[in-house]
């Protein structure tokens, strides 16, 4: 058996790990490295989508392997040196960009392996978001030797079978692979489209797997992380070799014991991977934990009358599930975004619990509604629970609005001053970030709001412990989980600081970089 990491070795993010068994493959994680990315691009300066896999593997976004669908290759770009490998699935952990967020580039006669929440949650952010090749997981448009996209099917004229074969030319499914049996509300969501062809045609041809149908042995465990649907996996080899990938996991959170099964079954591994996200920080004698936020970021909330804007991780649904919870014991509602309140509806079918009783959907002035919202109407979850702009400003004391940076232009409509921004998110690790704080801080002045998480000194933030918990495993997690696990081979990933592995497990660690691989 071989293992190869393309990457993800030496960055937080990015993670492409690559198992081979004889003539099968499998990727752990296909996902964006946004260090990678952020050398070349930023808001303005983006990729070409016309010039398809040209431009992610001209700057080293993507690796030069035969794995890539045919549809996006130019007829310019030189093929004769990729890497030739099998791959069968892409065994995808959670939905978080750095590890999913270019699986689009990849054919899609290559499986995708996840939880029922993870699929809900790509499912939901795909049918939201731009239209994106790399983040086109589950359905996709096939593009055509000329530029263009795909045609709009018009019902009236047509047969349904001339229909069913323009959309079988133009769309493309992944098979999935859930990791846990699928609601049947769940797959009507993940058939849910713009039109009923449409619609019809992915509730007939959109394929589910199980773990068996892998030339592997597999079996997924949940895990606690900062967003709902993480899972680590367990690959056995044909000769009985124990690899274990753990994701991105910790002990701290809503799911913690999870964490501690899949410790427990992860026992007795040859190889174990592992991701060191925070051993690049000082070592910590407290970390934060989700009850320390919870009780920390109610008692900020009791202490305000006015408006407060809540500030926390995208993805996170379970730090909205603590909001809700604040906003319930304090007499207040939270308010969601739409895109949001779509992933909540997708969560829900995949059963989630998320506590929607006290919450309302943003209803922003809009100059169209995109198909996905008018559909998201239709479900009785948020029947009559949108809120219109100035029915928050007359009471704004009754509502926290989960909102960001990027919705702050919607204080121009709420026209409210006074009040909290709660900030119970990721402290900025780039100057890019920084310089998002000094545009956040330029808004919070004009209205007037008082901050809370964080503070300027000098142009720059200074975040305040207590309101945010990582999604990461602290350094004595780390240590726990390996010590228990007691693998033969460490390998590090996922980390800026792999030399910590070898100076507490020096026999057991082996630090690959990018590129490199190792047969077992």
């Amino acid at each position: 058996m071989k293992l190869k990491i393309y990457d993800g070795a030496e960055t937080i993010g990015g993670s492409k790990i690559y198992l081979r068994d004889g003539e099968h493959g499998l990727f752990l994680d296909f996902g964006l490295n946004f260090a990678t990315m952020g050398k070349y691009f930023k808001e303005f300066i983006s990729m070409r989508p016309i010039r398809g896999l040209n431009d992610p593997l001209e700057i080293g976004l993507l690796p030069p392997i035969d794995a890539y669908r045919e549809d996006l290759i130019p007829s310019d770009l030189d093929t004769s040196h990729w890497e030739k490998i099998p791959v069968d699935a892409v065994l995808l952990t959670h939905a978080h960009m750095d590890h999913y967020g270019i699986i689009g580039y990849l054919r899609f006669d290559i499986s995708l392996m996840a939880s029922p929440e993870t699929l809900a949650i790509i499912k939901a952010y795909q049918d939201a978001g731009k239209s994106d090749t790399q983040t086109s997981v589950i359905y996709a448009a096939k593009r055509e030797a000329a530029p263009s996209s795909m045609p709009i099917l018009k019902s009236k004229g047509n047969s349904i079978r001339t229909d069913e074969e323009k959309i079988r030319k133009y769309l493309l499914l992944r098979k999935l692979i859930p990791t846990e049996d699928i609601s049947p509300e769940e797959t009507s969501f993940l058939c849910l489209q713009s039109t009923e062809e449409r619609m019809d045609y992915l509730v007939k041809n959109l394929e589910f797997d199980d773990l068996d149908s892998l030339p592997f042995k597999v079996n997924a465990h949940p895990v606690d992380h900062s967003i709902y649907g993480a899972v680590g996996y367990i690959i056995e080899s044909e000769n009985s070799q124990k690899i274990t990938y753990t994701g991105d996991f910790r002990m701290h959170g809503e799911r913690a014991e999870k964490t501690l099964e899949f410790m427990s079954r992860a026992k007795g591994s040859d190889i174990l991977i592992i991701e060191g996200t925070r051993l690049s920080e000082e070592r910590e004698h407290h970390y934060t934990t989700e009850q320390d936020v919870f009780e920390n970021c109610s008692a900020a909330v009791g202490e305000e009358r006015k408006l407060v804007i809540a500030d926390f991780s995208a993805r996170n649904f379970e730090r909205l599930n603590m909001f809700a919870r604040i906003a319930r014991e304090n007499g207040r509602k939270l308010v969601v975004t739409e895109k949001d309140a779509y992933a909540i509806v997708g969560l829900t079918t995949a059963g989630t619990k998320i506590d929607t009783e006290d919450i309302l959907v943003y209803d922003k002035p809009k100059n169209s509604t995109e198909w996905w919202q008018k559909k998201m109407r239709v479900y009785e979850l948020w029947k009559n629970r949108y809120v219109r702009p100035v029915e928050i400003r007359e009471s704004p004391g009754d509502y926290i609005l989960a909102f960001s940076l990027y919705d702050m232009p919607n204080m121009m409509d709420l026209k409210t001053h006074g009040g909290m921004y709660l900030y119970s998110s990721t402290e900025a690790f780039t100057e890019e970030m920084e310089l998002d704080f000094v545009t956040l801080s330029n808004w919070l002045k004009r209205y007037e709001m008082r901050c809370v998480g964080f503070h300027m000194e000098n142009n720059k933030p200074k975040f305040e412990e207590g309101y945010h918990a990582s999604g990461h495993a602290s350094e004595e997690e780390i240590y726990k989980f390996i010590s228990t696990v007691d693998p033969e081979i460490i390998i590090p990933v996922h980390t800026l600081n792999p030399d910590w592995f070898p100076h507490h497990f020096e026999k057991e660690t082996k630090i690959l970089k990018n590129g490199t691989a190792m047969s077992f």
